[in-house]
């Protein structure tokens, strides 16, 4: 008996927890808590503060975030080398690529029109 008691206990827990968290889920989504219809919009009272002031869509980037944007892309540029010529054999595999194109689309357009007058005979008949 104990052991019924104590499993009915838990799974009416179980249950209870269950339901007031989907209780709290459909509240929360009716007073629209989430997004950002409830953040704080304040003013800035010191001048460093600005510095950490994150550009939303309706307001223009500010001068810091700019220096700050065009920080991270020489950063970029510079670790993957952007600014390097390009290595003497990338050039010539790219220029082997280009050369060699031709030959690798030839096989593919006589099979298309091989294709395409099979089917032009075919209707014919």
């Amino acid at each position: 008996m104990k052991k019924f008691t104590s499993r009915l206990v838990t799974t009416c827990l179980r249950v209870g927890i269950i339901l007031a968290v989907g209780i709290a889920l459909i509240f929360s989504s009716e007073l629209e808590f989430s997004g950002n219809k409830m953040q704080a919009i304040a003013t800035h009272l010191t001048p460093e503060a600005k510095s950490y002031e994150v550009a939303s869509p309706d307001r223009p980037l500010t001068t810091d975030t700019e220096k700050d944007a065009k920080g991270v892309l020489g950063n970029i540029r510079e670790k993957l080398n952007l600014d390097q010529p390009i290595a003497p054999s990338t050039k010539k595999f790219v220029k082997s690529v280009k050369d060699n194109v031709g030959e690798a689309v030839t096989p593919a357009r006589e099979a298309l029109e091989k294709a395409t007058d099979r089917g032009s005979s075919d209707r014919a008949n």
